[in-house]
C-alpha cells in the first residue's frame, strides 16, 4: 500500500516538474500560441533559431561579397527574435547594411554583426533597445518626421 502510494506521488511529482519551456507550441514570448493539433511541426531551422543557436558563435570578421548582396531586402531579427527592420541598402565597400526600423529611420549595422539566413537575417546580438540606441547616436532622433511644408 504504502509503496503504491509513494509511486503515485512521485510520478505526479515528476509530471508537475517538467519545465514549461519544453512546451514548442506555447511560447508567447515569441509570438508563438498554437493549439497541438492544429500547429504545424517545428523544423531543425526552427528549433535551432529558438534555443538561442546564434548566441555562442562567434563575429565573423570579413562578411562576403554574395552574403551582403544576398542580405539586400531581407528582414531583420533581433537577439530575442523580435523583428528590428529590414535592409533597405548594403555598402560592399565599407561592409555595412542599411536597416530601415519600424519608425522610419534607418541604421547603419556592421555586417559581421548580422548572420544572413536563408529567408532572413539575424543580429544576435542586437536587441530592440540596442538598436534605438544606435539610431539615436547616429541620426539624433528615433522616429522619422516626415514634415510638409508648401
Amino acid at each position: 500500500m504504502k509503496l503504491g502510494t509513494m509511486m503515485s506521488v512521485l510520478l505526479m511529482s515528476v509530471a508537475m516538474a517538467a519545465p514549461a519551456s519544453a512546451n514548442w507550441f506555447s511560447r508567447p514570448a515569441i509570438g508563438i500560441n498554437l493549439n497541438i493539433g492544429s500547429a504545424p511541426n517545428p523544423t531543425p531551422y526552427d528549433l535551432r533559431y529558438a534555443e538561442g543557436y546564434y548566441v555562442g558563435r562567434p563575429l565573423v570578421e570579413n562578411v562576403s561579397l554574395d552574403t551582403l548582396r544576398a542580405m539586400d531586402g531581407k528582414t531583420v531579427y533581433g537577439a530575442n527574435g523580435e523583428i528590428l527592420g529590414s535592409i533597405l541598402t548594403v555598402d560592399e565597400m565599407a561592409g555595412l547594411a542599411d536597416v530601415q526600423l519600424p519608425t522610419g529611420v534607418a541604421v547603419a549595422v556592421a555586417a559581421n554583426r548580422l548572420v544572413n539566413e536563408r529567408d532572413r537575417v539575424v543580429a544576435p546580438r542586437i536587441s530592440q533597445t540596442d538598436i534605438l540606441a544606435m539610431a539615436q547616436t547616429q541620426t539624433g532622433r528615433i522616429v522619422a518626421l516626415n514634415v510638409y511644408t508648401p
